[in-house]
């Protein structure tokens, strides 16, 4: 007896175009589910105009430390610190600048006055020894006594030139002492007229941050008290909608005058999102991976198409 073996090919066909026809009969259930949802929110009069959705943030603000507001004060006073302080320092270095000056020209005028001297008794020795070679006095102890006095009287000289020139430079450097000092003086004065002015800034920014933290307090305390009505306003309706009958259909005019755009659209989502997560989650990988390419689907759902790919991805 011979038995008919049905080809693999045409078993595979019969195959596909079965779990085709399950496909499409899953994805027919899940249409009619989010058709029934979306149905339940209908329009009566399309003329009636719909408040645009508002979405209100909350500020953010965070209010610098005690630490950085003194930075920052210091930063906006830098230009104003730095000038103040250079001008004192070029004040007094134009001082400094002079008096050494002064003391490097009395130095060298005492210098070239020693020079002018030793020429002087040079010339004077030099004199007095060729006189006394013309009168054969060359080795007399005449000649050796008044070039001895030549030499004393230079050292002399000297002396008294060194002595003033000693007493000029002790003055100088009086000066320069007094200067440093009252350069220093001058520096602690800015110092202290600086920290009056720093803590003037720093108040300044203070109160204008304490003012700006105030303002972004009563704005998110409005906003909080605003997302509270809104979530309460959310809740009442599921409740409510979960209480009365799933086929019954709701004007959705009427839904926006009483609850607002906002929160009608916001129960909807939610009901697309768990009635589509319902149907996903008793599918197969594959059976979920076709119904989430669906281009109905996506339109279907909406808003919670991405939330529901990052669920079942």
């Amino acid at each position: 007896m011979s038995s008919y073996k049905i080809p693999e090919e045409i078993t595979k066909k019969v195959q596909a175009i079965n779990s085709q026809n399950k496909n499409k009969n899953k994805l027919q259930e899940i249409y009619d589910a989010l058709d029934n949802v979306s149905n339940k929110f209908s329009v009566s009069d399309s003329k009636v105009s719909v408040p645009q959705k508002v979405t209100l943030e909350k500020m953010e603000f965070t209010k610098p430390t005690d630490a950085e507001i003194k930075q920052n004060s210091e930063n906006l006073l830098a230009d104003y610190k730095n000038t103040n302080i250079q001008n004192i320092n070029n004040e007094y270095k134009l001082k400094e600048d002079e008096l050494f000056s002064n003391k490097q020209s009395l130095i060298s005028s005492t210098e070239n006055t020693k020079n002018q001297l030793n020429t002087y008794y040079d010339n004077a020795k030099a004199n007095a020894e060729s006189q006394a070679l013309k009168r054969g006095l060359a080795r007399s102890s005449i000649i050796i006594n008044q070039l001895d006095a030549f030499d004393n009287e230079k050292i002399k000289d000297y002396k008294v030139l060194d002595e003033e020139l000693s007493s000029q430079i002790n003055a100088i450097n009086f000066e320069l002492n007094g200067l440093s000092s009252q350069k220093q003086a001058a520096l602690n004065n800015f110092d202290v007229a600086y920290a009056v002015k720093l803590q003037e800034k720093i108040n300044e920014l203070t109160a204008e941050l304490n003012k700006k933290e105030a303002e972004v307090i009563e704005y998110n305390n409005e906003i909080s008290l605003q997302e509270a009505k809104f979530n309460k306003d959310v809740d009442e309706l599921a409740s409510e909608l979960n209480k009365s009958n799933v086929n019954e259909v709701y004007d959705l005019i009427d839904l926006y005058g009483k609850y607002g755009q906002n929160v009608v659209e916001k129960v909807k989502s939610d009901q697309l999102y768990n009635t589509a997560k319902q149907f996903l989650s008793g599918l197969t990988k594959e059976e979920i991976s076709l119904v989430l390419q669906d281009e109905a689907f996506k339109q279907k759902v909406g808003s919670v198409y991405d939330k529901l790919v990052l669920e079942f991805s």
